[in-house]
């Protein structure tokens, strides 16, 4: 079934990033210490074979000495929107101590391990257009599509 952004969604994505937004305010203030965060490696890509939502999240990691982010491509079959994409991985980025935690943008991904393909596209009503160039790289970095075809466009939605 295929869910189009209302303004039920639309408002509740702007609702998430504004917490986002507040959460990596307070920790600039207040870093968190490092014995209370549950750190394990959180996969940087995670993608549902079949053609569904994704969002692209940067992230500070923590304890980190440099202030670059990781970058972590997701995709979830079943998310009616991108915020459904989004929810579940900002809590476990939190718990493990990532700070900073903004959600670029979204889009599509298609995989379909038949072919070995991996088509990123489109946009996101509620976080706007990720840079789909950057999941591309991130997706093949992530050594898990080995012999896949990955490929990028701004066309569709």
């Amino acid at each position: 079934e295929e869910y189009t952004t209302n303004a039920h969604d639309l408002a509740e994505a702007a609702k998430l990033q504004a917490q986002l937004e507040q959460d990596s305010n307070a920790n600039n203030n207040n870093p968190p210490s490092s014995s209370a965060q549950h750190q394990y490696r959180i996969p940087s890509v995670s993608i549902d074979n079949g053609a569904y939502k994704y969002v692209l999240i940067t992230a500070l990691p923590p304890n980190s000495s440099h202030n670059k982010p990781e970058v972590f491509v997701h995709s979830k079959r079943g998310a009616q929107y991108h915020r459904n994409v989004a929810e579940p991985l900002i809590p476990i980025l939190k718990q493990s101590g990532y700070t900073d935690i903004r959600i670029k943008g979204g889009g599509r991904i298609l995989r379909c391990d038949d072919d070995n393909i991996i088509k990123i596209f489109g946009y996101s009503y509620g976080f706007g257009q990720a840079d789909h160039a950057l999941a591309k790289d991130v997706v093949e970095r992530s050594g898990k599509f080995v012999g896949y075809t990955v490929s990028w466009s701004n066309d569709g939605y």
